[in-house]
C-alpha cells in the first residue's frame, strides 16, 4: 500500500500562471511608458500658435526649459516655427 501525503500532489494554479502573469505585468508597464502628458496633449498647428499669443509663448517657454525632452515634440515643432515665421514676416 501506498500513502501519498499532500507535498506529492500539486493543486492549485502554482508555477504554470507564472508566465501568463509576468507577460502580463510587462505589456502593462510598457504600455504605460508611452503615456507622457506631452503625448496626451492637442497637437496645435503652427497657423494655430500664429493666431494665439499667450498659448505660443507659453508653449515656447516650455520647450525652452526643457529642450532634452520636448524640442522634437510637434507642439514644439510648431510653436517655434510660429515664431520664426512671425519674425520674418510671414
Amino acid at each position: 500500500m501506498r500513502v501519498s501525503t499532500c507535498s506529492q500532489h500539486r493543486t492549485g494554479l502554482g508555477w504554470n500562471l507564472y508566465p501568463i502573469v509576468f507577460g502580463v505585468v510587462v505589456s502593462g508597464a510598457i504600455g504605460l511608458t508611452g503615456c507622457k502628458q506631452e503625448a496626451l496633449d492637442p497637437v496645435q498647428t503652427v497657423e494655430w500658435y500664429k493666431s494665439h499669443e499667450e498659448e505660443r509663448t507659453a508653449m515656447v517657454t516650455k520647450c525652452h526649459n526643457n529642450p532634452g525632452q520636448l524640442a522634437s515634440t510637434p507642439n514644439c515643432v510648431n510653436a517655434q516655427q510660429a515664431v520664426s515665421d512671425i519674425f520674418r514676416g510671414k
